[in-house]
């Protein structure tokens, strides 16, 4: 049966980055599978490139530590009983270990968007304020942005969305996250509007009865449609 990990990285940046440390737990046979945070395998690696000022300020890792790891060769792969990676925005995730084509992904931010919509983010650490009693959150968040932390944030959080879905395993589950990750509604505004008209909230199926034109040029000339194929079922389906 195939298994799954739960992983995140820290990089150098946003475009193109290299892979400066890297965290997992698994194989986990099952949805239903839990692991502790002693459990969590983490890695550091040299990059190929600097670190953005912007990436040191999120993760504080900074080139003096890492100067006895290893380098970075570009790609990694989990252990082989492995099909499926579970992480947070997990196409960046996957775009950063090399974009494996023999992986098969499931979005957590996607999932739990889909889940709470109510909520005013869905980032990691918001989701587990979401949760948990908030001095309990607290002390969960407080490293995070570390891999190994943000791990084990995940797994709890991993737990909560199996508990909503009831997933009857993994590919279940990574089905719910294909589903998921495809917008319902407009995230964005009148950046990306030639006119003035900000649909920021709209349903997409509303926009695209009423306003196909600008579902072409979105489609044309936004780079937030343009390289994401969801984005992109979103508006043509």
């Amino acid at each position: 049966m195939s298994a799954a990990a739960v992983f995140d990285t820290e990089t150098t940046g946003v475009d193109a980055p290299d892979v400066i440390e890297l965290a997992y737990a698994g194989p986990l046979a099952s949805p239903l599978d839990r692991f502790t945070r002693d459990e969590v395998v983490c890695s550091k690696f040299t990059p190929r490139k600097p670190i953005t000022l912007g990436a040191m300020a999120t993760h504080n890792i900074i080139e003096d530590d890492l100067r006895d790891a290893p380098p970075w060769t570009g790609t990694w792969s989990p252990p082989p009983t492995v099909l499926y990676l579970v992480a947070h925005n997990v196409e960046f995730d996957w775009q950063a270990i090399g974009a494996p084509a023999n992986l098969k992904t499931i979005c957590t931010l996607a999932l739990a968007r889909r889940a709470w919509p109510l909520l005013d983010s869905h980032k990691l650490a918001a989701v587990v304020y979401h949760l948990y009693p908030h001095p309990v959150a607290r002390n969960m968040v407080r490293d995070a942005h570390s891999a190994a932390a943000d791990v084990w944030m995940l797994g709890c959080v991993l737990a909560a969305l199996v508990k909503h879905y009831e997933p009857r395993d993994w590919q279940h589950l990574h089905e719910m996250s294909e589903v998921a990750r495809v917008p319902t509604h407009m995230t964005f505004g009148s950046k990306y509007s030639p006119y003035q008209y900000p649909p920021l909230g709209m349903p997409i199926a509303d926009m695209r009865k009423r306003d196909p034109g600008y579902v072409r040029w979105l489609l044309a000339n936004a780079d937030i449609v343009k390289q994401d194929r969801y984005w992109q079922k979103a508006l043509t389906q």
